[in-house]
């Protein structure tokens, strides 16, 4: 982003992208507001940059890599968070029941944070992509017995 940009064509770029500003914000709120419209529009394109990785590890603390190859030189990669408790038991009930696959996709989808849409869409990737997906939590070893 051109640092050089003046307060008006900060607003203009806002403007453009469908960023509603308030006329107190600065220079930098108005660059931020832009680099953060920036970030998501190419999420959804499934363009991830290091920052936008950066910002979900705050926020999300765990931040899971999944990444399925296509062909020789094609990987689709998205990224995961930390499934919740919530997500943990509907998952674990379905794994109960055999239903392996919609486990894997249900926390595939409930734990999306962006990525090459391909994981979620295309036959064959989507259903290998909810397969791995279906590993993202594990459990601690642990012991039970009688005593």
């Amino acid at each position: 982003m051109d640092k050089n940009k003046t307060i008006q064509e900060l607003r203009d770029e806002c403007k453009r992208l469908g960023i509603q500003y308030l006329t107190k914000d600065t220079s930098n709120k108005l660059q931020q507001k832009i680099k953060l419209r920036i970030m998501a529009n190419e999420t959804k394109k499934g363009i991830i940059s290091p920052e936008q990785i950066e910002a979900w590890k705050k926020e999300h603390k765990k931040v899971y890599k999944l990444s399925v190859t296509v062909t020789e030189g094609d990987v689709a990669v998205g990224y995961l968070k930390k499934p919740s408790r919530n997500h943990k038991a509907t998952a674990m009930s379905m794994y109960s029941q055999n239903k392996i696959l919609e486990s894997g996709e249900f926390l595939r989808d409930n734990c999306w944070l962006g990525g090459d849409e391909r994981l979620r869409t295309s036959e064959d990737i989507a259903d290998t992509a909810a397969i791995k997906a279906s590993g993202i939590f594990q459990f601690l070893e642990s012991d039970l017995g009688e005593v």
